[in-house]
Formats: C-alpha cells, structure tokens, sequence
C-alpha cells in the first residue's frame, strides 16, 4: 500500500511539472511573438497583459517549490531545474517588451492617431489611461502630447473638493482632470541616469484655447514642475516660451503658489470660494482652467474658465469653448 502511494505521488508530481512546463512555454511563444516596433493597438495590450504575467513570476516560483516540497525528493534535479530556465527565459523575454513613457514615444513609434492610450507612469509604478493629442504639433515641431486636462463641453462638473483634485476625476474619452498626484509623477517621469547620478528633464505644458467664437491660441511654457503632497502640489516652475494666447510683453497669467481650492485654501483670500474648481491662485487670479465652464453668450470673466489676457486675442473677449492642457518631453 505504501509503495502505491508512492507511485502516485511520482505520477501527480511530473503531471503538475509537465503542466506547468507547458504553461511556462506557452507564454514564452506569446512573448516572441507580439515583440515587434511595428505594433497595432491590440498588440499593445497583449504586451501589457505579458507584463501581468511576469509580475506573478514569484507566484510561479512559490508553487514550483510547494511541487518541490510535495514531491519529497522524488522529482529529478533536472525537472527543478527545467522550470527554472523555462521562468527565467520568460522573465528575459519580458525584458524586451516595449513599455511607453509618454505620447511622443508613441507618436514616434508610429501611433499617430489621436485617442486614448495607456502610459507607464513609474513614479507611480502602474499604468494610465491618458488622451494623447497627435495632432497639435510642438513649437519645436513635435507631436505627441499627454492631456492631463480637458475642457471641451461642460458635462464634468470641475466644481469639486481637494482629493478629488489629488486623484483626478471625468471621462478621459471627454472631459477630465487627471490628478494632481499623476501631474506631480508626470513632471518627473522624464529621467535619466548615468555614472554621476540621475537628473529629470521637466516637461513643455502647452494649453490650446478656442472660445465661443472659433477663434484659437496657445500658450507654451518650456518648463514645468509641480511639487508633491507635502509642499501641497505647488507650482515651482514655469518658464514662458511662446504664446499666442499672452501679449508680447506679458507675463505668464499662471502663478507660481501652491494649489487651492475652497476646502484647502492657501492663499489666504476667499477667491477660490467665489471663483470655483481648483487652482494655482495667488489672491484672485489672473487664470482659472478650472473654473466654471460658461454658457453661449457669455464674456472671458473670473466667474467662469478663466485667462486674463484673452481680451488681446479677441477684442470680444469672448467665453471658452475648449481649453485643454498637455504635457510633452
């Protein structure tokens, strides 16, 4: 009886490593195939899903060794080691798969089309859905924009308390906000290491601006970084490079302070009160992105989405129809 279950244990052994082996294998195909530069939307997410199988390696690695412990001895050292190779190969092949930092590097990998894709934000350690303008092209003649702001028709109510800020909030195939948590990881996603230490290239912020009357301009900052939690996401940094939206002479209408809304204010005023949705307001500001979206008819005023000089862009001062806010490295 004993030598029975013996044998029984030798056969559920090799089935569960042969299993596995098949498993592992499998995979492996998966990952040679889709690692490719010319790749389709769907392909992009067969690596993404790869990605979630390499992170459960370890998962893999704990069960060969509970198989190990089951076996009691019984199974060959080659049959461990077969696993183990089968794991690494696949962990080497994961190596090669094509994770996109930002919308340039996807517009530069041939992704050309507008629309909404997923970015590998790793400050954050996890991926995002962002909107990805292609089509606005940089002062500097590149493409590929990551929206973490949108304004184009009201139906998002900016209106909101301080986490939802922080998080983000709206449809990121509309309107949306994509927090200020992510705009702070964004700001320094851009970095580079080599043998004297690691240095961050912030990115450009572009806002394109079109109100109620057609009439369009932006304003491109080549320089932009917002701090995080505990300096309460405060702007620190945004150089002006060239506008249509800010007469030649002008300043930036963006202030440099911390972020502020009615139930964080830092600004000691009740401007955030009466101007609504979150903001950089220094007083009562110059600029509200944020603010309430107007309804047809209206003028450029503090009570609504809000840029102070647009008086000088359109003598009608016309209300926004759209803003939006992009970032680019």
């Amino acid at each position: 009886m004993a030598r029975r279950k013996s044998m029984y244990r030798i056969v559920y052994c090799i089935l569960i490593l042969l299993l596995e082996q098949n498993r592992i294998e499998t995979l492996d195909s998966k990952s040679q195939r889709i690692n490719t530069t010319n790749l389709t939307v769907d392909d992009y997410y067969k690596q993404l899903k790869l990605i979630n199988i390499v992170r459960k390696l370890p998962n893999i690695k704990n069960f060969q060794q509970k198989q190990q412990t089951i076996c009691s001895g019984i199974c060959t050292t080659n049959q461990v080691n077969l696993q183990r190779d089968n794991a690494t190969r696949l962990r080497q092949n994961a190596r090669k798969i094509i994770v996109y930092q930002d919308c340039k590097a996807m517009y530069d990998a041939g992704y050309v089309e507008s629309g909404v894709y997923p970015i590998w934000i790793y400050q954050l350690y996890k991926f995002t859905h962002v909107y990805c303008d292609m089509d606005v092209q940089a002062v500097g003649d590149k493409n590929g924009w990551i929206t973490i702001q949108k304004r184009v028709n009201g139906a998002i109510n900016f209106d909101r308390g301080w986490q939802n800020y922080v998080d983000g909030f709206g449809n990121v195939y509309g309107e949306y906000w994509i927090g200020l948590e992510h705009i702070h990881a964004l700001t320094y996603q851009n970095t580079t290491t080599d043998q004297f230490g690691s240095y961050v290239t912030p990115p450009r912020m572009r806002i394109d601006f079109v109100d109620q009357d057609g009439v369009t301009a932006y304003a491109e900052y080549r320089v932009f970084v917002v701090s995080g939690a505990k300096q309460k996401y405060r702007l620190i940094a945004a150089h002006l490079d060239q506008a249509t939206a800010i007469p030649p002479n002008g300043s930036s209408p963006i202030y440099r302070v911390w972020f502020s809304i009615y139930d964080n204010n830092y600004v000691f005023s009740n401007c955030p009160e009466k101007l609504h949705g979150g903001w950089w307001f220094s007083g009562c500001p110059r600029s509200n992105l944020n603010g309430l979206y107007p309804t047809q008819g209206e003028k450029n005023s503090p009570s609504n989405i809000y840029w102070y000089d647009w008086y000088t862009v359109n003598e009608n001062n016309t209300a926004f129809k759209s803003v939006s806010m992009k970032f680019q490295y």
